[in-house]
């Protein structure tokens, strides 16, 4: 298999350039998008690969994050110090909840329908927290503070845990769901861990020290450290296909990773400051947002 280009969707542009982290709704096969610099959540059909519309008045929002299963899409509004929730099949608006300074990273535990959001602090990087918001109520029921700046996270629902990477300290924090707290960290061995994606037992860190590091899980050992063209933010995987997506801003590129044997397979161009990226598993299509040419490319998996 081989990344192939096959389309462009052009995108409206905003006040600013800049695009943030993207999820799918599969069942709509509908990619949401956080266009950072327009302040809204940009739409695009994956299946006539067009832009369809805009989520507005979501000021800075950094963070988007989907769960099929209890049909649910989430914002971090950044310049709001809020999140938004919304019901993903018919993007009805269903709440804005504040939180803490500058939310960005988002976690869903799902068990308990609690929305962990992660919080860089004003100023940025200080008094950096996690909130964590019952969506029942639609109110924050929790508060702890972070050892560093937090910069992605994911749940875990095997280990009933949520993970979220600390640029420094370089760890990434094991959070205890059931308690909300954090019960301890695993060590990165490479400078500024950031985007983060859970695969069969083991956690992929992109950090900025030019490094895909692949962490065991359960107890955090290293099972392989991967080298990267340059500093890294999102990380995208089909476990179906065995693909792991890694997209760096500068140079603009998208590596991609067999993410069962743990060795890299290609490299393609994107644009400069191309950072952040998106996956279709239903037709197995790679959008990598530019913000030069505002609009995402699209890159086919082909044999």
């Amino acid at each position: 298999m081989t990344l192939v280009a096959t389309a462009f969707v052009p995108i409206p542009p905003g006040a600013r350039p800049g695009f943030d982290h993207a999820d799918v709704y599969r069942p709509a096969r509908r990619l949401y998008v956080a266009h950072s610099g327009a302040d809204r959540v940009d739409v695009i059909d994956c299946v006539t690969k067009s832009f369809l519309h805009s989520l507005r008045e979501l000021p800075g929002v950094a963070g988007v994050l989907i769960d099929e299963g209890h049909d649910r899409m989430f914002s971090s509004d950044r310049d709001a110090a809020r999140v938004t929730v919304f019901r993903c099949s018919d993007e009805g608006l269903l709440g804005h909840v504040r939180v803490g300074p500058h939310p960005n990273g988002l976690a869903y535990d799902r068990r308990r329908r609690r929305l962990y959001a992660f919080n860089l602090g004003d100023p940025l990087g200080v008094g950096c927290t996690a909130s964590v918001v019952d969506l029942d109520s639609l109110a924050v029921i929790a508060e702890f503070e972070l050892p560093g700046r937090p910069r992605w996270a994911i749940y875990d629902d095997e280990r009933d845990r949520v993970y979220a990477t600390i640029r420094e300290p370089a760890v990434v924090a094991v959070i205890d769901a059931a308690n909300t707290r954090i019960a301890s960290a695993f060590d990165v061995p490479c400078e500024g861990p950031h985007g983060l994606c859970l695969d069969s037992g083991r956690l992929f860190c992109a950090a900025d020290g030019g490094a895909l590091v692949v962490l065991d899980a359960a107890g955090g050992q290293v099972l392989e450290t991967l080298p990267l063209p340059g500093v890294p933010d999102v990380v995208v995987n089909d476990p179906d296909l065995g693909r792991m997506y890694v997209a760096i801003g500068d140079p603009g590129v998208v590596c991609a990773f067999d993410s069962d044997r743990l060795t890299s397979l290609e490299t393609i161009d994107t644009e400069q400051g191309a950072h952040t990226i998106g996956w279709d598993p239903v037709g197995q299509d790679l959008y990598a947002f530019l913000p030069e040419s505002c609009g995402a490319a699209v890159y086919g998996e082909r044999p």
